[in-house]
């Protein structure tokens, strides 16, 4: 077991579910130097980003303010790794938007958040162009208990709806965003225990429950999970290096997963 308050650099750790943040629509530098510099700290080679929008029905000039920053960060850094927000209510804009970053923009990959479940008819044509693409999608997601949570996020999307996602678009790949971000996370890894292979998980979330991480792999197996921190840092590397991983997984889970996934992308 590994006990230790940075990932070791021989593993070339890529948080796969990170954000930046904007200050009227542009990049704010001051926080996304200190994103970096909280990443060197830690051991994190490279930040997979995102600006998701949480409001029930954001618009597509909306989406592409939110993706400029994202290129903002890009051309600040090499070591971030764009993520592309849609509204895929709006199908059309979604997927023009789709190209200009991903397929003309170098983006490497699509974040949705719940504005609808992932297997919603609505996602059909995204999730389609991402499995004749090859890009990965990852989703805000999440099984919460509470009464005010289900009121403020009634479209959330949990593991049943990823399997049921994955099972009408088995060339897609779907990444579930945080398996510690909340709710009942046990109940979330039984409904994956027989789900199908195109699924992935994120380790991200500040909940750090003991040996989260470890019942994870074994659920999913050491090929399907990855790491991420979700702007949790500190928990989201300790209970990675805290879960009683052997190094050839924890290669994996640090590395070698997401970039299976992004298929050359970032």
């Amino acid at each position: 077991m590994i006990m230790s308050g940075a990932i070791p650099k021989k593993y070339k750790a890529i948080d796969a579910h990170n954000h930046v943040q904007h200050k009227n629509w542009k990049l704010n530098v001051e926080d996304s130097e200190a994103l970096l510099a909280a990443a060197d700290r830690l051991g994190i080679d490279r930040l997979c980003v995102s600006v998701p929008l949480s409001t029930p029905c954001p618009t597509p000039d909306e989406c592409r303010k939110a993706n400029d920053v994202v290129f903002e960060a890009m051309k600040m850094s090499k070591r971030f790794i764009g993520f592309c927000f849609v509204n895929p209510g709006y199908a059309r804009e979604a997927l023009d938007e789709v190209k200009r970053c991903i397929v003309d923009g170098g983006m490497a990959g699509l974040k949705l958040y719940h504005q609808y479940f992932m297997c919603d008819p609505a996602l059909t044509p995204v999730l389609e162009n991402a499995a004749e693409l090859k890009y990965p999608v990852l989703m805000h997601a999440g099984k919460v208990m509470d009464s005010a949570s289900k009121a403020g996020q009634p479209r959330l999307s949990n593991a049943e709806h990823f399997v049921k996602a994955a099972k009408m678009f088995p060339e897609t790949t779907f990444i579930q965003g945080h398996i510690g971000g909340g709710g009942d996370w046990e109940w979330n890894l039984r409904m994956l225990e027989e789900s199908p292979g195109n699924i992935y998980i994120d380790t991200s979330g500040s909940i750090i429950d003991h040996d989260m991480v470890k019942k994870t792999v074994n659920t999913l197996g050491e090929d399907r999970v990855m790491f991420a921190t979700d702007m949790s840092f500190e928990e989201g590397v300790g209970k990675v290096l805290d879960a009683g991983l052997s190094d050839s997984q924890m290669k994996k889970i640090f590395h070698d997963n997401i970039v299976r996934i992004l298929n050359g992308r970032g």
